[in-house]
């Protein structure tokens, strides 16, 4: 086209001076507009500013890399509060995690109040269209949780997620091909050493106060046991095999090559809490210990009657029943939940449960 530019009825100098600027704007083209039709993913770290390993982790992607191995998506990184991470704090005046309910506290100046509004200007509004398509929250608990993918019931996306991430776990997937997972190349995934649970708390985007609800879709990688306040490489492996598994099918997802899910999943749903025992002479500490029994058994099956606590005076607290004759305790002797504003919530208690899922076409994805 060029050879034969001499014919053209404008000097040949312009006429390659406009083939230069066509064939210009054909490449940016070519490059903008798979990042416009791409899924926009956020994956947050430092919510709670004592848990460092989701920081870690998100220090080192790379966005090279991340463009290379997931092309149908856009993935952004955010420390969610700066703050905290700096003083090895979980929060400075409240609970980040605990602000986006619509009903964040009352005093507009304490920092995460303030923080939160940031976020949301950032990342959503909440749950609107012009949301972030996914976010995904990274966390560690003191528990021995393993490795806990918690997702909201409203959004059947993360259900999804969880069922591909249930299959690639149990069947050594995550290396080259996905394994049993199914579909999908992408980069290698660290081993884990940690089993895999699904824990469904049942609420609507409304009322879910957690940071993953800003975006249209939303899910948070919970990993323990370790410590606040350091790095454990089982705790990291694990975190980034469990990032990398949900990357790989969000960005199935996106491309309509995700493989269908099945009708249901096993999951652990989030029925009841059982606050600690309050301590007399106004302790700031709990007024009992976790039973030695109940120590390290998260998601393990508690029975009306088993001990729950044992108080100072060596009373023994037992199940009551109240919330099933067999229950699954987690967030055992969850550190943070020490705290009054992270919900003094002692136990939490989970039932059992077959969850369905969406029967949902390519098409409509």
């Amino acid at each position: 086209l060029v050879a034969n530019c001499s014919t053209w009825p404008i000097p040949q100098v312009m006429a390659k001076v406009y083939l230069v600027m066509i064939a210009t704007i054909v490449l940016l083209a070519s490059l903008l507009l798979p990042l416009a039709s791409a899924s926009r993913v956020a994956v947050v770290a430092g919510t709670h500013g004592n848990e460092f390993t989701g920081v870690y982790v998100i220090e080192q992607l790379e966005p090279a890399a991340l463009r290379r191995d997931y092309p149908s998506l856009r993935v952004e990184t955010l420390i969610a509060n700066p703050r905290a991470f700096s003083a090895t704090r979980r929060f400075i005046d409240a609970d980040l995690n605990r602000q986006f309910a619509g009903r964040r506290s009352e005093d507009t100046q304490q920092l995460e109040a303030v923080r939160a509004a940031e976020i949301e200007a950032q990342l959503g509004p909440k749950g609107s269209a012009q949301a972030c398509d996914v976010v995904v929250d990274l966390h560690t608990t003191t528990s021995n949780m393993g490795c806990t993918l918690i997702v909201n019931s409203y959004c059947q996306l993360a259900l999804r997620a969880a069922a591909y991430l249930t299959q690639a776990w149990a069947g050594g997937g995550g290396e080259g091909g996905g394994g049993e997972g199914g579909g999908g190349g992408g980069p290698d995934l660290p081993a884990s050493v940690h089993p895999l649970r699904i824990y469904v708390h049942d609420t609507s985007q409304a009322a879910a106060p957690y940071l993953c609800s800003v975006g249209r879709a939303g899910l948070t990688i919970e990993v323990g046991p370790t410590p606040t306040g350091l790095l454990r490489a089982d705790a990291v492996a694990t975190t980034q095999r469990a990032l990398g598994l949900v990357l790989r099918f969000l960005d199935l997802e996106a491309s309509g090559r995700a493989p269908q899910p099945p009708p249901t999943v096993r999951v652990y749903v989030d029925a009841a809490r059982v606050p600690w025992p309050a301590a007399e002479g106004g302790s700031r500490l709990p007024g009992a210990l976790i039973a030695p029994g109940l120590q390290d058994r998260d998601f393990e099956p508690l029975a009306a009657g088993d001990a729950l606590f044992v108080r100072r005076n060596g009373r023994v607290v037992e199940y009551d029943g109240e919330s099933g004759a067999v229950v699954y305790p987690v967030f055992v002797n969850e550190a943070a939940y020490y705290h009054a504003q992270s919900g003094a919530a002692g136990v939490a208690l989970a039932t059992l449960a077959d969850w369905p899922i969406e029967d949902v076409t390519p098409e409509s994805r």
